[in-house]
């Protein structure tokens, strides 16, 4: 029923074992990566120097899609002060945002996976404007993957600039 697409997944935890102990499900979804996708799980890759971890210096070794989902810098930020809280996040969507595009295939798209408020409040449009990127389509979270993940129209595309 879906395209024939290839997946790779990241984490900014440096091991399996961390993984697992992090989340209750990583076991299962990394053993269905590698026995259904062929593919495996890249480990410390920080969503700001994604480049650093994963190489496409050509075209073809480049990605389609390149997703974040529920991005958090997990800190106390937001017990402090709510608006430094969403600078903070604006600050990191911003660095992801470049550097998603430089493993992004021409015509490709960047999906961001937020809750509640936090695009407005971490100011998601700015910071995908800043990047050259253009927000050309919003979905709920409630939304089936199928839905945004193959429709024609990209969730983001790079502006013509």
């Amino acid at each position: 029923a879906y395209p024939q697409i290839s997946v790779a997944a990241s984490t900014l935890l440096e091991s399996h074992s961390e993984l697992c102990r992090t989340y209750s499900n990583a076991n299962v979804t990394s053993k269905e990566l590698l026995e259904q996708w062929k593919e495996r799980v890249i480990y410390g890759v920080d969503a700001t120097k994604i480049e650093e971890k994963i190489t496409a210096e050509s075209e073809e070794q480049k990605f389609d899609i390149v997703l974040f989902n529920h991005p958090h810098l997990g800190d106390k930020a937001l017990l402090e002060s709510e608006k430094r809280h969403a600078e903070r996040h604006y600050v990191l969507l911003s660095h992801y945002f470049y550097s998603a595009k430089s493993i992004l295939k021409n015509g490709g798209r960047i999906h961001i996976c937020l809750c509640g408020l936090q695009p407005q409040t971490w100011k998601i449009w700015n910071a995908a404007k800043n990047a050259g990127l253009q927000i050309v389509a919003e979905e709920s979270t409630a939304c089936p993957v199928h839905k945004w993940l193959f429709k024609e129209k990209p969730s983001y595309e790079l502006a013509d600039v």
